[in-house]
């Protein structure tokens, strides 16, 4: 009988759990198809998003927080793996604040084509490039170390761009137009004459 026992507790401890092989501290560390989130190599079908409290559903791909009743996204460059090394999509219909708060993120472009409104705060060092404001509210920060570069207002209803002076580099900045440039030539401003006509 103890031999018995013997065996079953070396079987026990000679059990291979694979959630190891899942395990993640950035993005490269996952496979095609996976995004590294809290720690694992999670698939789109399985984790569409960051799981909520009890009775709620889960946030679009790509929100690090959200709420789905308020169809407000929180897309944090900190916390999603190196994810904002690829182009950063705010989800349609939501209103996004985007974190692009780590070094070089956000610079593969911003698409807020279908959202409701984006807040972008290009903290980090030579963050934000190459991208357009959606139809939305649009209000973008540029305080990184040379960050800020061939950022359009595009067809937004109001497009706020502020450039800290000293900091942010600012190159290729374009507002809605003239009367929307503030200035110093330091980013644009919905205050001008035509320069907000978002739906009240």
């Amino acid at each position: 009988m103890k031999r018995w026992l013997a065996v079953l507790v070396l079987a026990g401890c000679s059990i291979n759990h694979r959630s190891g092989d899942f395990a993640c501290e950035k993005q490269a560390d996952c496979s095609s198809g996976r995004t590294c989130v809290e720690g694992f190599c999670v698939a789109p079908d399985i984790d569409a998003g960051v799981k909520l409290d009890a009775g709620q559903s889960v946030c679009p791909l790509g929100c690090t927080s959200c709420s789905v009743d308020a169809k407000t996204c929180t897309i944090d460059c900190a916390l999603n793996g190196g994810a904002c090394n690829l182009p950063v999509t705010c989800p349609a219909g939501y209103s996004c604040n985007i974190a692009c708060s780590t070094a070089n993120s956000c610079r593969s472009g911003i698409n807020c084509s279908g959202a409701k409104s984006c807040t972008i705060t290009c903290a980090g060092r030579q963050s934000c490039e190459n991208f357009s404001c959606g139809p939305g509210a649009c209000n973008i920060d540029c305080g990184g170390r040379d960050s800020c570069r061939n950022i359009s207002c595009g067809a937004s209803c109001a497009c706020d761009l502020t450039c800290h002076l000293g900091t942010s580099l600012c190159t290729g900045i374009t507002c809605k137009s003239a009367t929307c440039t503030l200035s110093n030539r330091l980013g644009c401003t919905s205050q001008g004459v035509g320069c907000n006509s978002c739906p009240k």
